[in-house]
């Protein structure tokens, strides 16, 4: 296949704004996803890696925003956005949103996410559907905020920080939509992280970044994609770029990790209430892998990498 025909064929398959990075046979990256379809670990199926309809797709986040609704319960208790004016940073397509407006005893809150990768009327009309009145979804940017100064008691961010282009501009646009004592609460995997690689998608094994580098495994994953051979479904890798926190990595990437998020949140004037690598939740794993988790973890050089994210909590002086 011609080059040319090889970057239509990914165009054609991805939903990203940004180029795929130029497809490369690497006999390694066949190796591992060989490893990974005989484990069954050839990749993640969702609505939003596969394209789903936007329905679905709202439904699909609807149906696991338990999973941030619990970090919530756990950390500040099952009242802290009761009668509290809320935003959802990159909302994704809002299901997570609606989840907390049924969920919580809200003033409001609003939603946004950027334009084109998702439609707000979609998690507009499931709203009205569920009859709540005090969920908005807007189209924005992180970097800039589409909301005015001191609007909002409690700001969420889930999954966001490790895809915008300026971590430390969104934090300071954070800083400037809150009220005065609003908490920001953010949740994020540490590129570091055993499992932060994004790559899941596709091939769903774990420290694969540590073994190859990005591009390799970009390059490798778009061929695969687009040889019949094999028969893959995935999104294409974006192309590779670097970023002042990572060389070489995928362009909806910034490579952000735990000591460069706190560095950034020092250069702030939030007043820090939790800043903390949180663990993988164990109540799947046998017992001796639970043992052997629990142990690892206690090396705090171990931490980072053996981490499910970073949880920061902070409130604006």
């Amino acid at each position: 296949m011609e080059v040319q025909e090889a970057v239509n064929r990914l165009r054609q398959l991805s939903s990203s704004p940004y180029a795929p990075e130029l497809p490369k046979q690497h006999l390694l990256v066949n190796f591992f996803m060989m490893i990974a379809r005989l484990c069954h670990r050839e990749g993640r199926i969702t609505p939003h890696l596969y394209r789903g309809d936007n329905l679905s797709k709202v439904l699909y986040e609807y149906n696991n925003a338990n999973l941030f609704f619990d970090v919530l319960r756990r950390n500040l208790g099952l009242n802290v956005l009761n009668n509290k004016e809320v935003l959802d940073v990159g909302c994704g397509w809002g299901g997570k949103t609606i989840y907390y407006a049924e969920h919580f005893k809200l003033k409001s809150i609003h939603g946004f996410d950027i334009p084109k990768a998702y439609d707000p009327d979609v998690p507009s009309r499931f709203a009205s559907a569920k009859k709540l009145t005090n969920c908005f979804f807007e189209t924005g940017y992180a970097e800039n905020i589409p909301y005015q100064d001191n609007s909002f008691d409690i700001i969420l961010m889930e999954d966001v920080l490790e895809h915008v282009h300026d971590p430390k501009k969104v934090i300071q646009e954070c800083y400037r939509v809150l009220k005065l004592g609003g908490k920001l609460i953010i949740k994020f995997p540490s590129f570091k992280g055993v499992f932060s690689h994004h790559l899941d998608r596709a091939i769903n094994l774990p420290a694969l970044h540590y073994i190859l580098p990005m591009k390799t495994w970009a390059q490798g994953l778009n061929y695969l994609l687009i040889d019949s051979r094999y028969k893959l479904s995935y999104e294409p890798f974006d192309e590779i770029i670097s970023t002042p926190y990572r060389t070489f990595i995928t362009h909806n990437l910034n490579g952000l990790d735990f000591l460069q998020f706190k560095d950034i949140i020092n250069t702030t004037d939030f007043k820090i209430i939790k800043i903390k690598l949180m663990p993988f939740q164990l109540n799947t794993l046998p017992r001796f892998a639970k043992f052997m988790y629990v142990l690892f973890w206690k090396l705090k050089i171990l931490q980072e990498f053996l981490s499910s994210f970073v949880l920061f909590i902070g409130e604006k002086n």
